[in-house]
């Protein structure tokens, strides 16, 4: 997962009315997916928003239909304490619209690591006292699922680089316990793109393991600068955010500053 900032999402020629007008049908008791077509024009324009991929798992988007999520959701939340018919005003709202792949969007088995996610219907908060019910203001709701669009939520997000499993980054209990819940939901668990995940980080360690050695020869040998500016550029390609997995890509690396010999480490994640 890698920040979003959705500010900067443009809208087509004319959206904002095609918007309004279908609001106003929901708000009349009409269903919001017979107006699909409307959040659906927005589907490449939030793509580029995060170089084609989904913002969730950060593994490129190459088809799809239904790209669109509405991160509260538009129909039934079945994490609400009583009958909750969905967020149905915001269903045209931006602001709710998130980049996701079928995986971390639908509701799906996996057979190879028998595990079951997608975030779906889907929407806990840290307090139900405080869920929506009827057309007014969220803010008061705090989502227990991590937010691309929440500036400080992506880096509650690890992976293992043994095996490229997700995991919580902080051992804060709260923080913790929102990272788990958002892995499940999300189905970030998911074997095949942990496999795709640890491919990666592997690329990545070897990459690390390189450069290190070579920063300690430059000490003493200077014709080794070329080499090692070479390696460092591949690391930036990996913890770009064009690149799939990027977010995972810079925890891997922030945590290999063990010693200032590779404060270089920290001039690469501030680049």
């Amino acid at each position: 997962m890698r920040y979003i900032d959705s500010t900067l999402l443009r809208l087509p020629d004319g959206w904002t009315d095609r918007a309004k007008t279908a609001k106003e049908a929901i708000l009349r008791g009409e269903d919001p997916n017979d107006y699909s077509d409307v959040w659906r024009a927005l589907k490449n324009n939030l793509a580029e928003l995060s170089h084609d991929k989904c913002w969730y798992c950060e593994i490129p988007v190459i088809r799809s239909d239904n790209a669109v999520d509405h991160f509260r959701p538009k129909g039934r939340v079945s994490d609400s304490a009583n009958k909750h018919d969905g967020y149905r005003w915001l269903a045209f709202e931006p602001s709710n619209f998130r980049y996701a792949c079928t995986f971390c969007n639908s509701r799906r088995k996996d057979p190879e690591g028998n595990t079951v996610g997608g975030k779906a219907d889907r929407f806990p908060l840290e307090n139900e006292a405080d869920r929506v019910y009827q057309p007014g203001s969220v803010k008061n709701e705090i989502p227990t699922l991590l937010d691309p669009c929440d500036i400080g939520d992506w880096l509650l997000l690890g992976v293992q680089k043994e095996n490229g499993k997700p995991c919580a980054a902080s051992n804060d209990p709260e923080q913790k316990k929102r990272a788990n819940v958002s892995i499940e939901i999300y189905h970030l668990q998911h074997e095949p793109t942990c496999k795709l995940r640890h491919l990666e980080a592997v690329k990545l360690l070897s990459d690390i393991e390189e450069a290190k050695e070579l920063f300690i020869a430059i000490q003493s040998d200077a014709t080794k600068k070329t080499a090692f500016k070479r390696v460092a550029a591949r690391l930036l390609k990996a913890i770009h955010a064009n690149s799939a997995f990027s977010g995972d890509m810079r925890f891997i690396l922030r945590g290999e500053r063990e010693t200032n010999h590779y404060s270089w480490i920290q001039t690469l994640l501030e680049t």
